[in-house]
């Protein structure tokens, strides 16, 4: 009888075990997506200050902002993946701040997400 409830009780903390470990291993995963979600997020958030960055500098040298994102490109050096990311630059005019929305590329997530 002694045996019998011996190895119920090495069943048991053998199943807690497996249990545990594929509950490790659903987290570990859950965490590396959050990670590579939150750089995505990231680098669009980069790729938006730099279109903005470009529009200022221009704007305290030239004293007005940029009509498009090629005038960024060509005279200050504006650069990103443009397979990856679309960038939708809205100018209102010389003087006032343009608006700019970052999205994935349908190439890369299929569908497109602002920031």
């Amino acid at each position: 009888m002694k045996e019998e409830s011996l190895y119920r009780v090495k069943i048991f903390l053998s199943a807690i075990g497996i249990v545990a470990f594929i509950a490790i291993i659903v987290w570990f995963f859950t965490g590396l997506s959050n990670t590579r979600d939150m750089s995505d997020e990231q680098r669009r958030e980069n790729v938006k200050q730099s279109v903005m960055n470009g529009a200022v500098l221009c704007y305290s040298v030239e004293g007005f902002f940029p009509e498009d994102l090629d005038y960024l490109k060509e005279n200050y050096g504006l650069n990103y993946d443009e397979k990856r990311y679309l960038v939708h630059y809205r100018y209102v005019s010389a003087d006032i701040c343009p608006s700019v929305l970052v999205y994935d590329s349908e190439e890369t997530k299929g569908g497109v997400l602002p920031i």
